[in-house]
Formats: C-alpha cells, structure tokens, sequence
C-alpha cells in the first residue's frame, strides 16, 4: 500500500503525540494534524477519486479529537499559563510593530 506524503506525517504525528510531555507542542501537534487531515481529505488520484477512504479519514478524525480531549481535561490546571504566555506574545507584537528597524542602524557600506 503506497501512503502519500501528507498521510506519512500525519501517522507519525498521531504515533509521537500521546508521548509529548510539552502541552506547547501538543496544542502544535493537535492544530498540525487536523491541517494535515484537511490536505488528506482533499487529495485526490488521478482518476478523480479520494486518495484516502471515509473510514481512514474518520479513524484519523477520533484519534485527533481523543488527542483534543486529552489535551482539554489538562489545560483548566494551566490555564495560566496559557493566557500569560499570550498576553506576552501580543505585548511582542506590538513592540516588533512599534520599533521599525532603522536603516541606519550603525551598518556601514563596504567598497568592493
């Protein structure tokens, strides 16, 4: 049986994530999983049908939401954490936006 690419990583994602201690990486895993399973669902063969049956689909779609819910029951524990570590990408943000690099910076042209 020939699996394409997509569906290679999304198998290997689904084997590595229950093992992920890092719930960062596990919310990343989850969230690149359903985009691989979305580019799985649309890729098709040459002929015009699915590359991937419903029921491979639907097996790969519980797996991603038993993750989802793994993942759920741990989060109310930290949601500190979560919230915090957005507060501080958005203040990030607004200092990478408010403080434009200055063309000037102290960098001098070299004579070839």
């Amino acid at each position: 049986m020939v699996f394409s690419k997509v569906e290679v990583n999304l198998r290997r994602l689904l084997e590595a994530a229950p093992r992920q201690q890092n719930q960062a990486k596990l919310v990343h895993y989850i969230t690149t999983a359903r985009e691989l399973l979305e580019q799985l669902g649309a890729e098709i063969t040459p002929e015009g049908i699915s590359s991937v049956s419903k029921a491979k689909l639907s097996e790969y779609s519980e797996k991603i939401e038993a993750l989802a819910a793994t993942l759920a029951s741990l989060v109310p524990e930290n949601e500190n954490l979560v919230d915090e570590s957005r507060e501080q990408d958005s203040s990030y943000e607004r200092e990478k936006v408010g403080s434009p690099i200055s063309l000037s910076s102290g960098l001098r042209r070299r004579s070839t």
